[in-house]
Parts: C-alpha cells; structure tokens; sequence
C-alpha cells in the first residue's frame, strides 16, 4: 500500500484553488498538542473577539465527543425508518397512521384473557409494589411506610404527595366507602388504572372494575398499615397524575 505523504495527501492546497474556493487559508496544527481539529477550531471560532473564546469551544463541544459529521437521514433517504414517519410513492415524508380507540377496543389490546385472571399471577407484582413504595416513602432513619404516620405534619404531608403520585399497579387496595353500596368490601392487586376506573383481581380470581368517582379506596402496605384515598381526586390517568400538582382539599363528600 502507498504511503499517503508519497500520494501527497496531506499537502497543502495550491493558492490558485484557495482563490477559487474562497475557503479559509490554511491551518496548521496545534503547536503544542500537534493535533489538527483543535489547532482548527481555536483559529477559526471568533477569531475577531478573542483566541480564548476559540480555546472555550473546542473543550465544551468537542473535546472528548464523538461528532457526526453527516446527517446519515438526510444524505441517505432509505435509512429514515423513525417510528411514526414513512414515504410515499414520491419520496415524501408523511406521518404514520395510529391505532384508534375503537380499534385498540376491537383487538382488545388492554383486555386481560379469561384464564390470566388470576390472583397468584398478581402475588409477585404486588410484592414488587411494596419494594418500589418502601423505597419511595424511605427518609432518613425512618423507613417505607411508616413515614406516613411518624414524624412532623409536613413530613406527613409531604409523603401523602408521593402517594398520591405514585404508580398504583400492582397496589393491595379495598373499597372502604363508596355511594354504591356494591363495591364495598372489594379488595384485590390493581390490574389496571384508567382515568376513572381501577381494575382489580380479587382473592377468588375475580376481575373487579370499581369507579373511582363517590369511592374511598384504602391501600394497604407490605408492613399491614393503611391509608385511605378518595376516588373523585384520583380522576385522572396514571402518567397524567404523576406529573399533576395537587394541592391539600378538605375531606370529600361520597354520599
């Protein structure tokens, strides 16, 4: 294999085609680190301002980063294979059509089959429920659950903020108050949460939908201490809740 200085590779451009491409002049190297790129940037940054400032942009952008050169989707077409974009017969872009409501329905995409209703496939999610709660109610010497009923009222208050934050599939919840006098008494491992409903798998292998509405829910925790809920503030989806700011309101009226 020929030697690139032999082939000339690294010469220096003649000065008819530096005229010609009205280019930058020539750069040389890094006098202390022999480097290229950095001798480079430093000369070419706000060369006008100041030399540090050209010294400030290669260590906070490219010092010790991996830079892509190219854009691999706008040089090459075939690779734009996004989720939620494709092509049409002329080459343009155009967004993937969803699944709807009445579609997800007709699939059944969030129905749990007859024969995986049962409670002893539930048992390990809701032993992972209680792991996740006890990390996320732990505070100093005090922990898991026993914050909510230890320590000053703030703290209290700010544990009940996690709790009502927290992703409840996989809770043990019962039904202790409720307008409908039906659902009282219905514990079960939550299924499945949606805006207004919890879906629960009771002890009997049971699929019990309880809404939340005029409903008081007690969650139970690994260690047996309890802490009731009320279903009118709960109206909302799991990730919609999670990032909503609640704020301290007086006992709910369910009757």
């Amino acid at each position: 294999m020929s030697n690139p200085t032999e082939l000339g590779l690294y010469s220096t451009l003649p000065e008819t085609l530096k005229k010609r491409s009205g280019g930058t002049p020539d750069v040389p190297v890094d006098p202390v680190t022999k480097k290229f790129t950095q001798g480079y940037i430093e000369r070419t940054v706000d060369q006008q301002i100041s030399d540090v400032r050209g010294q400030v942009a290669y260590r906070d952008r490219v010092d010790g980063r991996e830079l892509m050169l190219v854009n691999a989707y706008r040089e090459n077409p075939s690779l734009d294979t996004r989720v939620g974009f494709k092509r049409d017969s002329k080459g343009r872009r155009i967004r993937r059509k969803t699944v709807t409501a009445k579609e997800r329905r007709s699939l059944k995409l969030f129905e749990i089959p007859k024969d995986k209703q049962k409670y002893t496939l539930f048992e390990p999610l809701n032993c992972m429920w209680n792991q996740y709660m006890a990390q996320l109610l732990s505070v100093g010497q005090i922990k898991g659950p026993e914050t909510l009923f230890r320590g000053d009222a703030k703290q209290r208050q700010n544990m009940m903020g996690r709790v009502v934050k927290a992703d409840l599939h996989g809770a043990m919840m019962e039904v202790v108050r409720s307008k409908c006098p039906n659902f009282v008494g219905i514990r079960g491992i939550v299924a499945q949460e949606t805006k207004n409903t919890f879906r629960m798998v009771t002890a009997d292998d049971r699929l019990a939908t309880v809404p939340k509405a005029k409903t008081a829910f007690s969650v139970v925790f690994a260690d047996g201490s309890q802490c009731t809920v009320f279903g009118d503030q709960f109206a909302f989806r799991a990730s919609e809740r999670a990032a909503k700011k609640f704020k301290p309101k007086p006992t709910v009226d369910i009757n």
